[in-house]
């Protein structure tokens, strides 16, 4: 999707569509792109792919990345969603549409766990990632050594928020003040020397949480917030 303006012929009207541009675009301007709510029956556990998710786990045993949710179970669980009036956005489980009860739930880890974990799902595309305003989601990690950041492959490169979120509640990650760092994705080694102060030209082609969870974590209404589109 890319994104044009309208030819203004005045150079005084050209000044000002300089400065209106320049302006931050407040949260009414933005337009939600993809919401997951994490869709479970109350009560029920299930894997991370139900809905369109997976679950990358780096072992310290064998040195390797275990990708996709094989291994993990019950990832998912039927607890009260945050908040509670989200819907599902751009998602493509059809369950969304009815079930809005469940969480990413990490129960003080699995078989690999505290080991860095990257949770992310490819079922969405955003055209360019300079049209990616704010990403947003509710959490819970009290963990001092975990925490979640953001994490968005660009391209072919994966890059992680270089904001690390602990605590209870919502959170928000505005991307016109946010720094990066870049992320191997095969040991899920972060770059600890570089950090990059806006993201990677090209295309979103997948999106996500990673962490170092020591313990229990949540995660629901993961959002991506992008600038209105503009009419040619």
């Amino acid at each position: 999707m890319t994104l044009t303006r309208p030819s203004l012929k005045s150079a005084g009207f050209a000044v000002i569509a300089t400065v209106l541009t320049a302006l931050p675009l407040s949260a009414d301007a933005e337009r939600v792109v993809y919401r997951e709510i994490f869709p479970v029956a109350e009560g029920e556990a299930t894997k991370l792919t139900e809905a369109g998710w997976q679950a990358w786990v780096y072992s310290a045993d064998d040195a390797r990345v275990h990708r996709g949710a094989a291994n993990y179970v019950a990832l998912m669980r039927g607890q009260p969603s945050q908040p509670t009036d989200a819907l599902p956005v751009n998602a493509d489980v059809a369950a969304d549409a009815s079930i809005e009860t469940g969480m990413m739930v990490n129960w003080n880890g699995g078989d690999f766990w505290p080991n860095p974990t990257l949770y992310l799902t490819e079922e969405f595309e955003l055209g360019e990632a300079d049209e990616l305003t704010r990403v947003s989601w509710f959490q819970n990690n009290q963990s001092e050594q975990g925490g979640f950041r953001v994490a968005l492959r660009v391209g072919t490169t994966w890059v992680i928020s270089d904001q690390n979120f602990i605590g209870y509640g919502q959170r928000s990650l505005d991307l016109a003040d946010a720094a990066w760092r870049q992320l191997d994705p095969a040991d899920l080694g972060i770059d600890a020397d570089a950090a990059l102060s806006e993201l990677p030209d090209g295309p979103i082609t997948a999106f996500g949480m990673f962490g170092v969870h020591s313990g229990y974590a949540e995660l629901d209404t993961f959002t991506l917030h992008a600038r209105p589109e503009v009419e040619p």
